[in-house]
């Protein structure tokens, strides 16, 4: 089975967080599938993850965004906040 990624690592995305516009550069990609007689019935979910050090030691962070809510430009997020359906 083939699954192409919306973004790979290294690239340079937007998403929200805390509220605010957040660029970020993709250090890995996780895809999680699930079976189709589960109760998420075969779902695939798409996590984009940014690793941020910390000081003082080189302790890293890791964050997690779903790949759905991130964006390759600062436009597109916002189109995407402005012109969605939420309800």
């Amino acid at each position: 089975m083939d699954y192409t990624t919306k973004f790979n690592p290294g690239d340079e995305v937007w998403t929200m967080s805390q509220n605010k516009p957040h660029k970020f550069q993709v250090a890995s990609v996780e895809i999680t599938l699930t079976a189709p007689n589960s109760p998420m019935r075969g779902r695939t979910t798409e996590v984009l993850v940014e690793l941020i050090n910390t000081a003082p030691r080189n302790n890293p962070q890791r964050l997690t965004f779903d790949a759905r809510g991130c964006f390759a430009t600062k436009q597109e997020l916002i189109d995407h906040l402005f012109n969605s359906t939420n309800g």
